[in-house]
């Protein structure tokens, strides 16, 4: 009979143990139930943007050009343009004659349009190049993230910056229509 009654009270611990880690649970899991979510971090609803803005300096940088090293003091002095395009990108191609039209109305005052391509020249660049060319002789090619995209932080192409004279960006912009301050790629 001891063995029956030692068995039954540890079937009654047992059981008591059961119920209170049950009760436990209980309790845990309708809290977390009562307490709301948190909410995730919103992700960046911004528009995509250039590590310039507006009224910075221009940053320091070297344009490798067929005709030799360009730096940013090379600018110095005339107003700039600083496009990067990139061949197989539709608004790239779609925004080449407002480029283009810009840098005939501003070239005969001095202004200067550096055109950095990302690719290789010897596939699908040379066209963009060609059209590119006889406006401007500041064009280099550089691969992706190349040093001078790295410089102002281009990710997204086209994108713009605007130099006044003194070097200091102007305004900024990344697609198509995206100067329209300038009136630069509209029609």
């Amino acid at each position: 009979m001891n063995h029956a009654v030692a068995g039954l009270a540890l079937i009654a611990a047992v059981t008591l143990v059961n119920v209170l880690l049950t009760l436990a649970v209980t309790k845990r899991w309708r809290a977390l139930m009562t307490t709301p979510a948190r909410p995730a971090p919103a992700p960046d609803q911004g528009p995509p943007a250039l590590a310039v803005r507006e009224g910075d300096r221009v940053p320091d940088f070297t344009l490798h050009t067929p005709g030799g090293g360009i730096d940013a003091s090379a600018l110095a002095g005339r107003p700039a343009l600083i496009c990067f395009f990139r061949p197989d990108c539709g608004p790239t191609r779609e925004s080449l004659p407002g480029v283009l039209r810009w840098a005939e109305e501003h070239a005969p005052s001095g202004a200067r349009l550096v055109a950095v391509v990302n690719g290789r020249p010897e596939d699908d660049a040379g066209p963009l190049l060609e059209a590119v060319g006889p406006v401007t002789g500041l064009t280099a090619v550089e691969p992706p993230d190349g040093p001078v995209a790295a410089a102002f932080g281009v990710r997204h192409h086209p994108s713009f910056v605007l130099l006044d004279a003194d070097g200091t960006v102007v305004e900024t912009g990344i697609g198509l229509g995206s100067l329209t301050a300038l009136d630069l790629l509209t029609a």
